[in-house]
């Protein structure tokens, strides 16, 4: 699991994993991390995980403080299976 900031370039390689929730809940913080860069500014990730039995997918945020959040909620059971994906970096976002 990792996000690769590709100063240089002005992009985000984003390599997550996936999950099963076991709860109902909306917008969840699934992964935090402890170390490195975080974002000046919350960045929108797209849609990162897949849901296969009901056709749809889940999109997620960036937090400055190193949290990645699902958006929308999830429902008890659903499985969530993650794409990896590059995508740039938003205007105005540094990194610390």
């Amino acid at each position: 699991m990792r996000i690769i900031v590709d100063r240089r370039n002005r992009l985000l390689h984003v390599d997550l994993s996936g999950f099963r929730s076991k709860v109902t809940v909306g917008n969840f913080p699934v992964f935090q991390y402890a170390s490195g860069p975080r974002p000046s500014k919350t960045i929108n990730l797209g849609c990162l995980w897949s849901i296969p039995n009901d056709n749809y997918g889940k999109q997620a945020t960036w937090g400055t403080d190193g949290t990645i959040t699902v958006i929308g909620g999830l429902a008890n059971g659903e499985r969530c299976i993650h794409t990896p994906r590059t995508l740039p970096i938003p205007d105005g976002v540094t990194f610390a």
